[in-house]
């Protein structure tokens, strides 16, 4: 809900809150890692001009080379991006405290080396994870995997040169690279 709100897309006193829509235009966001598509959500990415990669493909291609041909897809050379993390990518025998759990996502070696090149690349501008659930990871085991899977990933920015060279096309808005499980959906799915 909340992503169809940024995009422009979603209930209307949801995507006034942002004041000016969209707050990210569609053709600027990629979804990586889509697993659990229902109806409607597969006629909503078929009609819109949202970049996707499915879990599936990603597993074949690997993680990395996934992530380097994301990259390449939306432009990341020339503009800043902001990466975003749903938990709930990772499969459930990988990582199950989450929300919704299930099977089929990315296996947590295919996360960690798309998330290991998009830390490294020189425009990414943000990074924010969501969808763990303490509750259900009593003792902190699963935490702990994702501490080390970040600690890992950001790791390979600091053996990045931090700076970003100047680019002559100025940047209006950065994009999003929202890896993520679900895409866009109707109202009760967050997904940003």
């Amino acid at each position: 809900m909340l992503f169809r709100s940024i995009i422009g897309r979603g209930a209307p006193e949801l995507v006034r809150f942002w004041g000016e829509t969209p707050l990210v235009r569609e053709p600027d966001v990629t979804l990586f890692g889509i697993t659990r598509l229902d109806p409607p959500e597969q006629e909503f990415l078929s009609k819109s001009p949202l970049r996707h990669f499915s879990a599936e493909d990603i597993a074949a291609k690997g993680g990395a080379a996934a992530a380097t041909e994301a990259l390449a897809h939306f432009h990341a050379d020339t503009r800043e991006f902001v990466l975003h993390i749903d938990l709930d990518v990772i499969s459930q025998e990988d990582f199950p405290p989450v929300n919704i759990p299930a099977s089929g996502g990315m296996s947590l070696n295919d996360v960690r080396d798309a998330l290991k090149q998009f830390a490294a690349h020189k425009n990414l501008l943000g990074l924010d994870v969501a969808q763990y659930n303490p509750d259900k990871d009593p003792d902190g085991t699963h935490a702990a995997k994702i501490v080390d899977l970040l600690v890992e990933a950001l790791s390979t920015r600091l053996q990045t040169p931090a700076t970003p060279e100047p680019s002559a096309v100025p940047t209006e808005a950065a994009d999003t690279l929202d890896v993520d499980s679900q895409p866009p959906a109707e109202a009760g799915s967050l997904n940003l």
